[in-house]
């Protein structure tokens, strides 16, 4: 939680989080964390460390942050952030923070859930859920934050860049691989046609680039350009987002939907049609088609979705238990503001079972 002295300046995390219940049933929850780091109002300080003017090793944080329903500083109040965070490293910016979520108002109302862990300065993050009470007692988890940057104008996508949409198109994708370049021509069709009927859309590789080169930062930009991509494309270098949606192919279609208070539901997991780069089948699109049809004009999915039909493209993925592919939290980006003396988007990430 540190960041540059300023005359005043606010930030927020997006915060998300997947409850596996024991009776089977799933508990989507998304908030943001409002911090303001200076001003008459501050609600983080540095209360101990070798220079309270500056951010140094040792240095110790103590914050009591709003957790509203929106990045609206006026949104609903529906609980405190509080704990603290330690600069616990020689080498850089990185942080130590335990922190409480204690829940004030709603149907969580007087249940605290509790985190710990590491928070590097740059990269992907890990930390655990070690706890709770009320509705959260005996919780168990983890958090894991990643930088999703687009190789092609280097811009940070986060959630709030989607929040407007009544759907969104998730697809992973990558250079090299025949079952995309199959379909890239008519996937950029599709999505630009239904862009501007409302959809929003991201593209996503997760490939190694020591194993497959071709599929490098670099080269998605090339990419990008060449087939003029509508979308944005990023480079998710840890793999942690392929690992949280479960996706091992190339390509693969997540279809999300509005739904109340959760941001975004998974709607529709299957292929794009029955084309295949060995068969004499013309690509149409078909089926992904039909999928977002329905969820654009508030219709149920009316067939039977077909599994997607593509080649392993990411190895040793092992999907974490209780994760199934209902899950939406990778995508849920936030915005992390106040880490060292510059910013950092992240994709934020919790699943916790209790």
């Amino acid at each position: 939680m540190f960041s540059p002295p300023s005359n005043f300046a606010s930030s927020f995390f997006l915060l998300f989080f997947l409850f596996s219940i024991s009776h089977g049933f799933d508990t989507h929850l998304h908030f943001y964390f409002h911090e303001i780091v200076s001003g008459p109002n501050k609600t983080s300080f540095i209360v101990a460390g070798p220079n309270l003017t500056s951010h140094e090793f040792g240095d110790i944080v103590v914050f009591d942050n709003a957790l509203r329903v929106g990045p609206d500083p006026n949104s609903k109040l529906i609980g405190r952030a509080q704990g603290m965070s330690v600069l616990a490293s020689l080498s850089d910016q990185s942080v130590l923070t335990p922190i409480n979520f204690v829940f004030t108002e709603g149907e969580y109302k007087g249940s605290t859930l509790t985190l710990f862990g590491r928070v590097p300065a740059s990269g992907t993050a890990e930390r655990t859920v070690v706890g709770g009470t009320g509705q959260f007692r005996l919780a168990r988890g983890y958090a894991i934050s990643s930088v999703l940057p687009e190789p092609l104008t280097g811009k940070v996508w986060k959630l709030d860049d989607f929040e407007s949409y009544p759907a969104l198109l998730v697809m992973f994708i990558c250079n090299h691989c025949p079952f995309v370049k199959h379909l890239k021509k008519d996937i950029v069709k599709l999505t630009k046609f239904y862009m501007g009927k409302g959809l929003a859309a991201v593209a996503i590789s997760s490939n190694s680039t020591i194993t497959h080169p071709q599929d490098g930062p670099e080269f998605m930009a090339k990419e990008a350009k060449l087939f003029n991509y509508p979308f944005p494309y990023l480079f998710d270098e840890s793999q942690e987002v392929a690992r949280a949606f479960g996706a091992v192919c190339t390509p693969e279609f997540f279809l999300f939907k509005k739904d109340g208070r959760r941001p975004f539901e998974l709607f529709y997991h299957g292929q794009f049609d029955d084309s295949r780069p060995s068969s004499n089948i013309p690509v149409t699109g078909r089926d992904l088609s039909r999928a977002i049809d329905c969820v654009l004009s508030g219709q149920k999915l009316n067939f039977m979705q077909k599994p997607r039909f593509s080649i392993p493209a990411i190895k040793d993925i092992r999907v974490p238990y209780r994760i199934k592919e209902e899950i939406v939290a990778a995508m849920k980006f936030s915005t992390l503001l106040s880490l060292s003396t510059y910013n950092v988007h992240t994709m934020f990430m919790i699943v916790v079972c209790i």
